[in-house]
């Protein structure tokens, strides 16, 4: 019998439609990753956010979103609670704490949530996960916290990365990774339950983590929880005390089935003496962390009577109920095996005279830098000064060689007159206060003069008169200068050209020199001034020569300012920077003319 046209298209069509379906059911689905987000669910204090790969930071509010990748800071006495994905898990960060959303992934319908901190205390809430590949990770930058369903308290020294943990419910992991000396990584894993801590200094401190698990010290862990987070803590007791009734529930099924396991942990329960000794610590453990707050002024008892009036109103059984005054004292032998807990006292004994041992190296190994360096300072110290006096007595010799040469070429009168101009009366630097050397914050404009020997024996009686300015800064800069120098009839201007110093500027300035004389007495007269529409006042830093002028005399020359004129320009005005006349010392030489 054949097949129409129709009812073969209607055949095939019919089979396209089912291979499609087969096909849908057959091929497995591309892995769907979504990223989930956290919440600000309350905060106080100083709490500020700064968003993945920026650099601002952003004060939090509630219902604020987090993302993958923000950094959360909370400031001093502050604190905030973070709700992660939807309910799941609530983290409570106590002041001067620092954490980072590092991992909120969630793929194929597994969640993965990481947090690392930093800084700071925190007490951490996580509901039951749901799926058996859901991961929930503390990392801190000693070791790794992975927990299944727990309460616990973590806190981070931010100078060293030492950490110390502590479980309230559950079942907590703690880990390790370092590198071996065949650089491979190696990881070391240890459990805790309610009631243990670990602490660590660093991830090389030990290769067996269970010799660090302890119990709780309630002191220590009194002193490094915030104010907040110790009632974060009590505030979950309902929760607390409902997943430690179910762990006190599967280890007494596992006695009555003869079936106890042992993992890794230091918390042995075999019978049910001891899991019972174990249940009264699970049940007091809230009131003791109450209690030791009270104690240490951590919560004050009006504070604490309200936070304990909330906290049993969510608690239905009345023997689970908080009451201070019935709270009973830890055992800290609850869980211990006698001969487990020997072992491991001398394991950690072992342990703390290796770290003491290696401590010791350091310290030494540190002394002997010391000792190196101050070794090395002390040659460098003794090179210095070695290089010091050898420049100063190379230039010594030099100088007395040259001394010596000169002298060869000259007579025995030369020799006098060049031994007397050398050791001749100098002309003494400005008066203390008037000038740059004064020691002042803010230097004093100055002027002083200075008479310097012509060392030519042919030039006998010839000296050199320099005329110099010091600290004319600021609103003491100057346009111009005009000085009238006076002394006695046996010193004269020789009327050579005088030698300008390095103030002005030869190319647009221009000075004048006259000497007139009197009835007993000289006076010579020095003007130099800028000009042109485009010069400035000039700032003199510092001392330094106005100019040189040459002059001679016989016996013993004595020249002294009379009057001194030293302006600049303001604007289109002219003004007069004072300098008194009897803050200039006069210059003081001796002479003898050329016979």
């Amino acid at each position: 019998m054949g097949i129409s046209k129709k009812s073969f298209a209607s055949l095939f069509l019919s089979f396209c439609l089912g291979f499609s379906l087969i096909s849908a059911l057959l091929v497995k689905p591309v892995d769907a990753k979504t990223v989930r987000v956290a919440v600000v669910t309350s905060l106080s204090g100083d709490v500020t956010i700064k968003k993945g790969g920026g650099s601002k930071s952003y004060d939090a509010y509630e219902d604020m979103s987090l993302n993958q990748g923000d950094t959360v800071y909370t400031g001093a006495s502050s604190s905030v609670t973070l709700n992660l994905s939807n309910g799941d898990s609530d983290v409570t960060l106590g002041e001067n704490a620092e954490i980072n959303v590092s991992d909120l992934n969630t793929s194929d319908g597994n969640k993965k949530s990481k947090l690392k901190v930093w800084a700071g205390s925190l007490w951490v809430k996580v509901k039951s996960l749901a799926g058996s590949d859901d991961e929930f990770e503390v990392e801190t930058p000693t070791a790794v916290m992975g927990v299944r369903g727990t309460q616990f308290f973590v806190t981070v020294d931010p100078k060293t990365g030492g950490i110390k943990m502590a479980v309230g419910a559950g079942k907590v992991s703690a880990s390790t990774v370092t590198n071996g000396s065949d650089s491979t990584q190696k990881t070391s894993i240890t459990y805790l339950y309610p009631t243990q801590q670990i602490s660590l200094d660093s991830r090389e401190e030990t290769k067996d983590l269970s010799l660090k698990v302890d119990f709780l010290h309630l002191d220590d862990f009194i002193r490094d929880a915030s104010p907040d987070v110790i009632k974060e803590i009590i505030k979950n007791k309902a929760d607390i005390d409902k997943e430690n009734d179910e762990f006190i529930a599967k280890k007494k099924k596992e006695i009555a089935d003869g079936k106890v396991v042992e993992d890794q942990t230091s918390l042995v329960v075999k019978n049910q003496a001891e899991l019972d000794k174990v249940q009264q610590n699970l049940d007091n453990l809230i009131g003791n962390i109450a209690k030791k707050a009270l104690e240490n002024n951590k919560i004050d008892k009006s504070s604490m009577d309200k936070l304990i009036e909330e906290t049993n109103k969510k608690i239905v059984e009345q023997n689970k109920k908080l009451d201070l005054d019935k709270v009973k004292v830890l055992d800290k032998t609850a869980g211990i095996d006698p001969e487990k807990e020997k072992k491991k006292q001398e394991e950690l004994r072992k342990l703390e005279a290796e770290k003491l041992k290696k401590k010791l190296e350091v310290e030494k190994k540190q002394e002997e830098l010391k000792k190196q360096l101050a070794a090395a300072l002390k040659a460098l110290e003794e090179q210095r000064t070695k290089i010091l006096e050898a420049t100063k007595a190379a230039a010594a010799k030099a100088k007395a060689e040259a001394e010596a040469k000169l002298k060869e070429s000259l007579s025995d009168v030369e020799k006098k007159e060049f031994d007397k101009a050398k050791n001749g009366t100098k002309t003494p630097d400005p008066v203390p206060g008037t000038g740059s050397d004064s020691g002042s914050s803010d230097p004093v404009p100055a002027v002083s003069l200075v008479a310097t020997a012509d060392l030519n024996p042919n030039r006998l009686g010839f000296f050199n008169l320099d005329i110099k300015l010091s600290d004319f800064v600021g609103d003491h800069d100057i346009y111009g200068v005009e000085v009238h120098l006076l002394y006695d009839d046996n010193t004269f201007y020789n009327a050579a050209p005088v030698i300008n110093g390095n103030i002005f500027n030869f190319i647009n300035s221009a000075d004048h020199i006259k000497e007139y004389k009197g009835s007993n007495q000289k006076e010579l007269v020095y003007a130099v001034t800028n000009f042109g529409s485009t010069t400035r006042n000039i700032a003199v830093s510092g001392t330094k020569k106005l100019v040189t002028i040459p002059m001679y005399g016989y016996g013993s020359e004595t020249i002294a300012v009379g009057k001194i004129v030293i302006v600049r320009m303001n604007g289109s005005s002219v003004q007069n920077i004072e300098i008194p006349v009897n803050s200039i010392l006069p210059a003081i030489i001796n002479t003898r003319r050329n016979e």
